[in-house]
C-alpha cells in the first residue's frame, strides 16, 4: 500500500481506477492499493451469518413505530442507532436460539 499526497493530480481520489489501482482515505490519509476481487465465501456459517442479518433488518421493518421509538431511546448515549442496536440485538437471539425468531414486538432489554 502506497501513501499518496495528491493523487491524480487532485487533494482527494477515492475509487477504483479501471481494475488496477484503487485510491482511498483511512483516517485521512490517502493511499493507494492495488485492485483485488472481493471474496465472496459461502461457507455454511457465513450463509447462516447473512440469514440472519436478513431476518433483523425484515423484522426492524415490520415493527411498529412505537417499538421502533423504544430502540432508538434505548441506544440513546451509545455510539450507534436504535437500528443497529436492534439488528445486533435480534442477531444475537437468534444465534442463541438456532435460528427461532423472537415473538413480536421484540423489545429492547430493560
Amino acid at each position: 500500500m502506497a501513501k499518496v499526497t495528491a493523487p491524480l493530480m487532485s487533494m482527494d481520489a477515492s475509487g477504483a481506477f479501471g481494475d488496477t489501482i484503487v485510491y482511498a482515505k483511512w483516517k485521512g490519509i490517502n493511499y493507494a492499493r492495488q485492485y483485488v476481487v472481493p471474496a465472496n465465501p459461502r461457507t455454511q456459517a457465513q450463509v447462516t451469518a447473512r440469514t440472519y442479518f436478513n431476518q433483523a433488518v425484515e423484522a426492524w421493518h415490520a415493527e411498529d413505530d412505537a417499538t421502533r421509538a423504544r430502540w432508538v431511546d434505548a441506544a440513546r448515549g451509545l455510539p450507534l442507532t436504535g437500528f443497529n442496536l436492534y439488528v445486533g440485538k435480534y442477531v444475537q437471539y437468534l444465534r442463541g436460539h438456532e435460528g427461532q425468531a423472537p415473538v413480536a414486538p421484540f423489545l429492547p432489554p430493560s
